[in-house]
């Protein structure tokens, strides 16, 4: 990756340090003339320095001014507002026909990328599927894909394969989620939809494969997704079922269609929930342990 560094107008500088302190790969030193880049770590482009500086002195090539926002000097949103929203979220599981607008599934683009990533890698890329026809073509494959291999799971011989290419925990996992397989395939058969729902758009996040912690990077973005759905009046659904073919057979997944070497990393149905939730859900009590 090149290394490109951010620049500061010295005239404009007020030598604060506040860029220095925020920069955790030591870009940038503070002088008696000012701040300098030219300390000995490698830039990542997090954008920190650029965003915290009080004069607008330092800028960043690779971050053009004109796209950032500017922030409220207080929380945009109140906790008891922001628990609302949470509690707003549901993993929705029907959805009505209306179709999502394009520009609403590019605002939760918007929202993804402001997620935390590993070493600000941002690795994920975004796909979406809203051809009816190409939805059905996915639940199609996927039915039965899992059609054989609970066929196989069955068979005594076809276990030992099983166990053999993909070790028995492959095997255990199988067994656990073996009923909610039946229930998709059954669904299928009887032209219901119990992989995605009914939803009108299929949204996926991915990578290529050897993107270092991409995985949970694209979790964090999907989550954000996911909010940005609810504040749109969306419902969102991670469909986990869509990625769990790639522990058995990674070819399968050619089904939908990502980038040459890109993996799925989180797949969501995306749509306008056919209910409306009137109260949020009651969940555990965690353990919690401050020390």
């Amino acid at each position: 990756m090149e290394d490109v560094r951010p620049e500061i107008d010295q005239e404009v500088c007020i030598s604060c340090g506040a860029c220095v302190e925020v920069c955790r790969f030591e870009v940038l030193k503070l002088r008696r003339s000012g701040v300098e880049a030219c300390g000995i770590g490698r830039c990542i482009v997090c954008g920190a320095c650029a965003v915290v500086c009080p004069s607008g002195a330092l800028t960043h090539p690779a971050m053009p001014a004109e796209r950032m926002r500017d922030l409220p000097a207080q929380p945009a949103v109140g906790y008891e507002d922001l628990m609302a929203l949470l509690g707003q979220r549901r993993s929705i599981r029907r959805y009505t026909d209306e179709p999502v607008p394009e520009a609403d599934l590019r605002r939760l683009v918007e929202a993804a990328i402001l997620a935390p990533s590993g070493h600000n890698a941002q690795p994920w890329a975004f796909t979406f599927v809203t051809d009816s026809a190409r939805l059905d073509e996915i639940r199609a494959a996927y039915a039965e894909f899992y059609r054989d291999l609970l066929a196989r799971a069955a068979d005594d011989s076809g276990r030992e394969e099983l166990a053999a290419r993909h070790g028995e925990a492959a095997l255990h996992m199988l067994d656990a989620m073996s009923g909610a397989l039946r229930l998709i395939v059954r669904a299928h058969d009887r032209g219901d939809d119990r992989l995605m729902w009914h939803a009108p758009v299929l949204a996926m996040v991915h990578s290529t494969a050897d993107a270092p912690v991409a995985e949970v990077s694209c979790t964090y973005a999907a989550a954000n997704m996911m909010l940005a759905a609810t504040s749109l009046g969306l419902g969102t659904c991670i469909v986990g079922f869509l990625n769990m073919p790639m522990l058995i057979d990674p070819g399968f997944m050619s089904v939908l269609d990502l980038p040459e070497g890109h993996v799925l990393r989180v797949g969501m149905a995306v749509g306008h929930p056919a209910r409306r939730y009137l109260r949020s859900v009651v969940r555990r009590e965690p353990p919690v342990t401050i020390i």
